[in-house]
């Protein structure tokens, strides 16, 4: 009898909140090696589109956090790409520097690129504020053309495969793990920065302004410090995105740029960065998944296909926009709850 009781208790005891713990980070390790080994599966091409899908997924977070979590809407993400791609074309192939300068250089010229946005856009917001960072886009691009113009008569930057730490990044396997690895450390950047005493006054400013100033928070600083910090993020990845492409140009950075990373934020869910990682993986290979769709259907993807990526984004985009994601989400949710009450 008292072995039963005693049984009895020991069944009734709640779990230790540590051991709850431990198995939560042992699973989320586990999804995270899986996620990693995967591309590996599908050879070369399967990690050079990974490599692409998570090296825009860095900028994606940025947008996350500046779009979500602060609620300050850009259309200036290809400018801020841009910085860095040149700031990488025109260190390496004038002055014969590596990718690891001109990093610094695009964190450098982002953050002074995206601050001074913060500045000129103080007064403004929503809307307004888009059209701020939209002309920001115009005047790169200007800049740009001119530079790629006047200095590679409009042939580009050619970068060969760069060098961090005596290691060559000139395979598949070695971009997807060098991708990963930056995926990891802004995604623990801007995690901290969310949980944060910088990310609630954030969130705070974008839900409840007059209680945030109540508070004795600055919007001032709060917003040169969100994008400072975001267009800083951005540039960079576009420094190392553009060793990958091994060619610069000025053509690569349009608006077309910019909304395809609307699209993976407004796909992922404001302020979400693990959304903003699926999202930019979803959009990135997207294409090529309908592609081979149709042609195991024997449909020449090359000439019925045109357009078709440009078509795949504004649907993506409408969808997104008007909640599609949420609903979906909800209707998945009402499916399993109704599968386990009957």
């Amino acid at each position: 009898m008292t072995s039963l009781s005693s049984s009895a208790a020991a069944a009734a005891r709640p779990r230790s909140p540590r051991r709850g713990a431990s198995w939560r980070v042992l699973g989320s390790i586990a999804v995270l090696l899986i996620a990693f080994a995967a591309p590996f599966g599908f050879g070369d091409y399967g990690l050079y589109v990974a490599a692409s899908a998570g090296l825009m997924a860095l900028g994606a977070m940025a947008l996350t956090v500046l779009s979500g979590s602060a609620g300050l809407p850009s259309l200036g993400t290809a400018a801020f790409l841009a910085i860095g791609a040149f700031s990488s074309g025109i260190l390496a192939t004038q002055l014969g520097l590596g990718i690891v300068p001109a990093i610094v250089t695009a964190l450098v010229l982002g953050f002074a690129a995206g601050a001074g946005i913060a500045l000129l856009t103080l007064r403004v917001s929503g809307l307004y504020l888009a059209v701020g960072t939209l002309a920001l886009q115009h005047i790169v691009q200007i800049v740009a053309t001119d530079l790629d113009l006047k200095l590679t008569y409009a042939s580009g930057f050619m970068l060969d495969a760069p060098r961090i730490v005596g290691l060559v990044i000139d395979s598949p396997t070695r971009w997807w793990a060098l991708s990963a690895l930056s995926m990891a450390l802004v995604y623990g950047l801007f995690t901290w920065l969310q949980r944060g005493h910088t990310g609630r006054e954030w969130a705070l400013l974008r839900a409840e302004p007059t209680a945030a100033g109540a508070l004795g928070i600055s919007p001032v600083r709060a917003r040169l410090t969100v994008f400072a910090l975001t267009s800083a993020v951005i540039a960079a990845a576009g420094a190392v995105d553009g060793y990958r492409l091994g060619n610069v140009q000025a053509t690569g950075y349009t608006l077309h740029l910019a909304v395809t990373y609307l699209t993976v934020v407004a796909l992922g869910g404001a302020g979400r960065l693990i959304g903003a990682i699926v999202a930019s993986f979803i959009v990135i290979m997207l294409p090529d998944a309908i592609a081979a769709a149709l042609r195991a259907l024997g449909i020449d993807a090359t000439s019925h296909l045109a357009g078709i990526d440009n078509m795949l984004l504004g649907a993506i985009l409408v969808f997104a926009l008007l909640g599609g994601p949420a609903w979906l989400k909800k209707s998945l949710g009402k499916r399993r709850s109704t599968r386990s009450e009957a």
